[in-house]
């Protein structure tokens, strides 16, 4: 047997168009294994970036904190310095409010000292470091003037008065909160902020009578970890600095074990929620390589004929397949690993992967190239088997695998996945702030649905293409060559068709699923809260600050028992509060909300209250409440609690009630009211689903492209003759785009058809919160439509402009000779 190995990779280049498929074919199907093993670790490092926005970033390293006799701070300090020499960290040391004489009107005050704590404070009034600086809630109080010293002499000399540290605090301070920050709600009017001391010394020396208990925290700055590696080895790392210093402090902090916790949960949600279609789009790739391996041989007929006939067998030539075809794949797959690292940021929720990841997607790599040349072996061999050595009719392997009903199978697993998708697509989290673990079949289901769809829409495509010759449309010649063309290429049709109804629908799944849990969050979010920020007021602040107008409203809040109502300025609340859909007109009276009971309530400081008017929903109240309009209330001392609701940043808010002078106290914004990370799993999720979509739509264009190629010569004579005929050119393009057109309309309406059945269903089930209102929703997705549309009309000219060239350029003597 001669072995044909030296002419191969010179060979090769004869057909560029088969290499060019065969590079970009390994290129896709590399890109989607090593983009799946990317995202999900870029998922764990994404959920970490997450919690860290809603933790402070300075106490990310376990941290410790006491509450000891003032006169034992300076010997903790020292067994602390002495502990962690070798590492930074900071210290910080707070009083008690106490009654102090600063030789004006008594006050009550507090005292601090943190190293560096005036680089971080703005300075309104002097500005030496070798004396104390007062607030100016303090200082305007007393009338507190620069030099003086308090306690009869016994303080260090006023050198600085600074602003107060508000809501929401820079990240220096923001680990501090609860020492530097009054909370009167908690310490009722004695509560206020920091005077600090130039030293520790001074601190130290401060007179009896002001000094008391005293709370002292040991913080330790490190760089924010951005993966789940980086976050769990700062984790151990600061256990194991402050576990010999433990019984000295009454409290470890520690809150990135939660967050490793969830950041690991989240890459194994992740990981197991992409898996079943990075393996059905491993399947569709490797079908696709042995396409273009059918391919080549079809272009080498003649070649493989003279080479069989002079002794070599099956084997041998489905090595030159290899030889061929092989440095291609290769080649192709080094470039998808290459593209799916470049591209990180863009399909990925973060662009930081934990050490490793390159090298396990690398190996991924190895093993579907390995694969891919392995189909391509198998299937040269096989092809050269059935072209030279048997003769039989259709393919044997073609039949055993269309012949049982697939899509029966995958639609008994969606009616499974389905009842899992009844429970929200989560399992019941065991631990308090653990993320729940995301259920895969749950979410696999409107992918089932669509796969089930391209399966049944396949299949009925065979069965109409085997009958339609049957159809007789020789009255209007366009449509009967189409549909003797698509007969004549049954096979390639169904398999675009298939190919692109799972693109098509795996697109908009992706697309409407991310987009209705980032809706979903901020909506629910916004609702839960009420407005973007909030503060709360004292009773007697019945006016909005003049910089608040516009964007703001002032809102009673009422509670007793599991009762709630909100008293609202008809003419401001819809200013302030999160926006929703409500007639403006119903402000002025009475409501009651979604579930509430039609009777006459009474809650305290509310008159008595049986509303006519009803509202699904309404924000803080959600689907259960009362709404009184602010005039029907005779005295506002009685109701609960009053807020400050705003469009504005909470930055932006207190610093505005701060510069008139209204007291605020529980701030908070929508940005942090609702744990975001379940929505943001099954977002990041199906936001991957949305890229393998699109894979699989260029694998579905290059697909038809190649059918359109792999036909050339059928086409060229078929266009030839037809011309011959009087088949004009303009008619000859009609027919093309018809027939070409009519598979990508199929593919574009039944994919669309099955994602939005299988969206409507599955979306408003995905709900990590079902509590909090509204139900998620489907987004618009004519945007979606639209691009589809216009892409695939764009793909159907270009292949309809090559068939078309193909056949005016074709000479008719030398192709009935070929």
């Amino acid at each position: 047997m001669q072995i044909p190995w030296r002419a191969a990779p010179r060979a090769a280049l004869s057909s560029p168009l088969t290499l060019l498929v065969s590079l970009v074919t390994a290129l896709l199907l590399s890109f989607v294994v090593a983009a799946a093993v990317m995202h999900s670790a870029a998922s764990g490092s994404a959920a970490i970036t997450y919690q860290q926005s809603q933790l402070c970033a300075e106490s990310l390293h376990p941290s410790l904190e006491a509450t000891v006799p003032h006169d034992r701070v300076p010997g903790l300090v020292r067994q602390v310095g002495e502990a962690v020499s070798t590492r930074p960290h900071l210290v910080g040391m707070y009083t008690r409010e106490q009654r102090t004489d600063f030789g004006g009107l008594p006050t009550d005050a507090k005292f601090g000292y943190r190293p560096g704590a005036t680089d971080h404070l703005e300075v309104l009034e002097g500005g030496g470091k070798d004396g104390l600086w007062v607030p100016k809630s303090i200082a305007d109080t007393i009338d507190l003037r620069l030099g003086e010293r308090g306690m009869g002499g016994r303080l260090p000399p006023v050198t600085a008065v600074y602003a107060d540290v508000l809501d929401p605090l820079p990240a220096w301070w923001c680990s501090e909160r609860h020492y530097i920050v009054p909370n009167i709600l908690d310490r009722d009017e004695l509560a206020t902020a920091v005077v600090w001391m130039p030293s520790a010394e001074s601190f130290a020396a401060l007179p009896r009578e002001v000094a008391g208990p005293t709370d002292v925290t040991v913080r330790f700055p490190s760089d924010v970890p951005r993966t789940v590696d980086e976050a769990a080895a700062l984790l151990a790392e600061g256990s194991d600095r402050v576990e010999p210093l433990g019984h000295l402090f009454n409290r470890t902090v520690s809150p990135l074990v939660l967050a490793v916790e969830n950041g690991a949960q989240t890459a194994v949600n992740v990981r197991s929620a992409v898996l079943p279609l990075t393996l059905i789009s491993l399947l569709i790739g490797l079908a696709g390589i042995a396409t273009v391996t059918v391919q080549w041989a079809q272009r080498r007929r003649s070649e493989l004929r003279l080479l069989w006939v002079r002794g070599s067998g099956p084997f041998a030539l489905g090595g030159r397949g290899v030889l061929e075809l092989g440095l291609p794949l290769v080649v192709g797959g080094a470039a998808g690993l290459g593209t799916a690292r470049l591209l990180l940021p863009v399909y990925a929720p973060s662009d930081a992967l934990p050490p490793g990841t390159g090298t396990t997607a690398a190996v991924a790599v190895a093993v579907v190239v390995v694969l891919s040349v392995v189909v391509t072996f198998a299937t040269a061999a096989l092809r050269v088997h059935r072209m030279f050595q048997v003769a039989i009719r259709g393919n044997r392997l073609r039949k055993v695998l269309t012949a049982p009903p697939w899509e029966l199978a995958t639609a008994a697993l969606a009616v499974w996945a389905w009842n899992r998708v009844q429970n929200s697509g989560l399992a019941t989290t065991t631990k308090i702030g653990g993320l729940p673990r995301i259920d895969a079949a749950a979410l696999a289901f409107p992918l089932l649905v669509v796969l089930t769809a391209a399966l049944v829409t396949a299949r009925l495509a065979r069965w109409a293409l085997a009958a339609s010759h049957r159809a007789r449309f020789w009255s209007a010649p366009v449509a009967q060559l189409a549909i003797r063309r698509l007969a004549a290429a049954a096979g390639p049709v169904t398999g675009v068709l298939l190919v692109g109804v799972l693109a098509v629908g795996t697109i908009a799944v992706g697309t409407a699923i991310a987009g209705s849990q980032r809706t979903a969050l901020e909506v629910k979010s916004g609702m839960f809260t009420g407005a973007n920020s909030y503060a709360q007021v004292d009773p007697e602040t019945s006016e909005l600050p003049g910089s608040l107008r516009g964007d703001s409203t002032i809102v009673g809040y009422v509670e007793q028992y599991d009762r709630t109502a909100l008293v609202v300025d008809p003419r401001t609340f819809r200013d302030g509060a999160f926006p929703f859909e409500i007639d403006p007109a119903l402000l002025d009276e009475p409501l009651r909300v979604g579930i509430s009971p039609r009777r006459e309530v009474t809650l305290p400081g509310l008159p008595p209250i049986n509303p006519s008017a009803w509202v699904p929903a309404f924000p803080k109240l959600g689907k259960t409440g009362w709404v009184v309009p602010v005039d029907r209330i005779e005295d506002r001392g009685d109701v609960g609690s009053w807020y400050v609701w705003s469009q504005r940043p909470l930055g932006e808010l207190t610093r505005a009630l701060a510069a008139v002078g209204v007291k605020y106290r529980n701030v908070g914004e929508k940005s942090k009211a609702v744990k975001g990370l379940p929505f943001l799993t099954i977002q990041w999720t199906f936001g991957f689903v949305t890229a393998i979509g699109v894979v699989l739509a260029v694998v579905a264009a290059i697909a038809l492209l190649l059918a359109v190629e792999v036909r050339r010569r059928q086409n060229a004579l078929s266009g030839a003759f037809s011309t011959r005929m009087g088949l004009g050119p303009a008619a000859m393009l009609r027919s093309h785009l018809l027939e070409l057109g009519a598979v990508a309309a199929g593919a574009v309406v039944v994919g669309l058809a099955a994602s939005a059945v299988s969206s409507g269903f599955t979306v408003p089930q995905l709900d990590p919160a079902p509590r909090l209102t509204p139900v998620p929703e489907v987004p618009d997705v004519v945007p979606l439509v639209v691009s589809t549309v216009v892409g695939s009309v764009l793909v159907v000219l270009v292949a309809a402009w090559i068939a078309v060239r193909a056949a005016r350029s074709a000479r008719i003597g030398e192709l009935i000779r070929g």
